[in-house]
């Protein structure tokens, strides 16, 4: 195994994701998650690199796993709006990171979750492809989104989730896990769960690490 096998990979996974193939996706990004510890970096450059995949694979099986519990959660207007706000904190490429932030504006607005929809809607305005002439009508129908959403200013919804605090996601229940609350995590994926019930079992995230135990984590090279 080398290097290239793993970018190979990775692109893979993001080609699935783009059209929509969530599960493919999901296989290929756990496939290079297997295949890290594996291979060995030729150089320091090699094993930033690898590093920085295992983020990669972190973050999106995080997401597609989110966007299963969406359609899990389909009407409830609390879980759906919870789940499409969450799914925008996954660290994702930024044509994908677009689709998350237009799909929980579009969530939270419909269910008059104002405060937060205004929130996505500046969030997506943001983002430097929604310069692009291709983006024209998304970035209008955001900038009405924000106009309304401010008028409105007010959550229909008592929801479990603060954008204004720091927080990972627990990769078992799909909350917050704000700073400073009990957590446990893996040394490998660097996946993160709530309180201290997970400790001991299989991490969900990679499927074949312990979750609490205290290891130096990816170690990279000959």
């Amino acid at each position: 195994l080398n290097l290239r096998i793993l970018v190979t990979g990775i692109r893979q996974g993001y080609r699935f994701f783009q059209t929509g193939k969530f599960n493919d996706a999901k296989n290929a990004f756990t496939e290079v998650m297997a295949q890290i510890p594996l291979t060995a970096a030729e150089n320091k450059n090699e094993a930033s690199e690898m590093k920085e995949m295992l983020g990669i694979c972190r973050e999106y099986i995080t997401a597609i796993r989110i966007k299963a519990a969406m359609a899990e959660a389909g009407a409830d207007p609390v879980r759906s709006t919870e789940l499409a706000a969450l799914f925008t904190h996954c660290d994702l490429q930024p044509v994908h990171k677009l689709l998350a932030l237009r799909s929980a504006m579009g969530t939270s607005f419909k269910h008059k979750n104002y405060i937060v929809a205004a929130s996505f809607a500046r969030r997506l305005l943001e983002l430097p492809d929604m310069r692009s002439a291709k983006n024209a009508d998304l970035r209008m129908k955001a900038t009405k989104v924000l106009q309304k959403s401010e008028q409105m200013a007010r959550n229909e919804h008592t929801l479990n989730y603060n954008e204004n605090a720091a927080f990972v996601i627990d990769c078992k229940d799909f909350v917050p896990i704000y700073t400073g609350e009990e957590s446990v995590k893996c040394s490998y994926s660097g996946s993160s769960y709530k309180g201290s019930e997970m400790k001991g079992h299989v991490d969900l995230t990679d499927g074949f690490c312990t979750i609490g135990v205290e290891t130096i984590g990816l170690v990279t090279g000959k």
